[in-house]
């Protein structure tokens, strides 16, 4: 954009001859739709692909931390969340009943390759039968 710039002309005019709007509420037909007087289409941003695969393989749901958290918590509590709420002591962070089953699930669900900490003995039951603890 900045090569494209001119400085001798008014910012709707430069904008203008960009195929850009000064106005973008303006639902005036616009007299170039596509390009700009000089032939350059402007590309305003680079959004990239962020669901390919390669970058969504490395990625935990969960941090390791957390999953030492629920892990610590479902060691004592197994799946009673309610109850797991409650206690304080292991519960230290104060987590609600809610973001407990939430974290919970998630590290239920996690692969073999994206666990980083032992599955308690008391939701193994709960695994997926594809996983192993």
């Amino acid at each position: 954009m900045k090569k494209l710039w001119d400085p001798s002309k008014s910012p709707s005019k430069n904008l203008e001859g960009m195929g850009l709007r000064a106005q973008p509420n303006d639902t005036r037909p616009s007299p170039q739709t596509e390009q700009s007087k000089n032939g350059t289409m402007i590309e305003l941003f680079d959004v990239p692909d962020s669901d390919t695969a390669g970058k969504r393989a490395k990625r935990f749901p969960l941090n390791l931390d957390d999953e030492r958290y629920i892990a610590d918590c479902m060691a004592k509590w197994g799946d009673d969340y309610k109850s797991m709420f409650r206690d304080i002591q292991t519960n230290n962070l104060q987590h609600t009943e809610e973001k407990l089953k939430k974290m919970g699930a998630r590290y239920i669900l996690l692969t073999p390759e994206q666990r980083r900490v032992e599955v308690p003995d008391k939701v193994r039951k709960l695994l997926p039968s594809s996983y192993s603890g």
